[in-house]
């Protein structure tokens, strides 16, 4: 394979795209990468990350972001590809994961990102950014069994008949990448070659 050639993501890979653990979402972000897909990479990343970047992302300039990054650095896309996760340390709603490529070392801080979803058929009613504790809570009915249960307020004059699914989550999200210095020599040895 020719330097800074990416091969695609796998059909296992694109099955297990998700973001319930920093591992995961770590491996969502290097499928989206595999498989040049600008809107999953765009949602790998954190409402504060998209906020504290100047201007702050969206879809579409993240598109024109990553196109400058990637004329600046032709072999990031696959320094991303290639990285593998050295170490992890989680401490209540953040994380941080150590990665390595092509004798590089990346730090990736990943935090929790909390949302709130209502969906009438095919059309998001509500689709927000939430605190996940405050908009959800558990009773326990006079049997003893617990149940969860969140709230969400609709728009004005929204039919509630017509909500077809409520959808209440924490999910890990990228909130920043670095590259931190040189892999040791034990780990570039154990790296795969561009």
């Amino acid at each position: 394979m020719a330097a800074g050639c990416v091969s695609p993501p796998s059909t296992k890979d694109l099955l297990s795209v998700g973001f319930r653990t920093p591992e995961q979402t770590f491996a969502t972000f290097q499928t989206a990468v595999r498989a040049d897909d600008p809107g999953l990479e765009f949602r790998c990343f954190s409402a504060g990350f998209r906020t504290r970047t100047q201007p702050p992302l969206s879809q579409l300039n993240y598109r024109e972001f990553r196109e400058v990054l990637r004329r600046e650095h032709p072999l990031l896309r696959k320094g991303l590809a290639d990285a593998r996760i050295e170490s992890m340390e989680r401490r209540g709603s953040r994380a941080r994961l150590r990665a390595s490529s092509h004798g590089q070392q990346l730090e990736i801080q990943l935090a929790l990102d909390d949302y709130a979803e209502v969906w009438a058929g095919g059309e998001p009613v509500v689709d927000e950014s939430i605190d996940f504790e405050q908009r959800t809570g558990t009773q326990t009915a006079a049997d003893g069994r617990r149940w969860i249960h969140g709230s969400s307020p609709l728009p004005d004059g929204f039919d509630a008949a017509r909500v077809t699914e409520l959808r209440f989550g924490r999910e890990w999200k990228i909130d920043g990448i670095a590259t931190v210095g040189e892999a040791s020599e034990e780990r570039r040895s154990a790296a795969p070659n561009p």
